[in-house]
């Protein structure tokens, strides 16, 4: 069985800079198909925009050109979606917000992020899927 999952952008790059730990499990767990994640054009423009910054690729220690690699491949296990309606649950943080339409459009079991604080108290009540970190993920998958 395979969860659909929104993958925050955090827990990308936190995945790309740690050797070992619960946010490189998860995109372990994508490629492997435990997981299937689903991408917006907002999302995916946030990945390569931070994947594309010299301090980001410094702490990963990787070149511009291996993180282009990694984002493509990380692409090809991913559905992209078209998000039609903004439901704009407005958020601590309004970045966040795009997050939570990709996961209502895609009917998504779980938006993984590292920032769970900033998805509390939205205005706009979501059901149908958990905000989780990358460690709670794990433990579910594991039982």
């Amino acid at each position: 069985m395979s969860y659909k999952v929104v993958i925050d952008t955090n827990v990308l790059v936190a995945g790309l800079i740690g050797g070992k730990g619960p946010n490189r499990e998860v995109l372990k767990h994508c490629f492997k198909g435990t997981l299937s994640p689903y991408v917006g054009h907002k999302l995916f423009t946030e990945y390569t925009d931070l994947l594309a910054r010299s301090d980001i690729q410094k702490l990963c220690k990787k070149t511009s050109s291996t993180l282009a690699e990694f984002i493509d491949d990380f692409a090809s296990v991913c559905t992209a979606v078209d998000v039609w309606f903004l439901w704009r649950p407005n958020l601590k943080d309004e970045a966040d917000n795009h997050l939570i339409e990709l996961a209502i459009a895609c009917n998504a079991c779980y938006i993984v992020t590292n920032n769970v604080a900033d998805f509390r108290n939205p205005e706009l009540k979501h059901s149908g899927f958990e905000i989780i970190k990358p460690e709670e993920l794990l433990r579910k998958l594991s039982s």
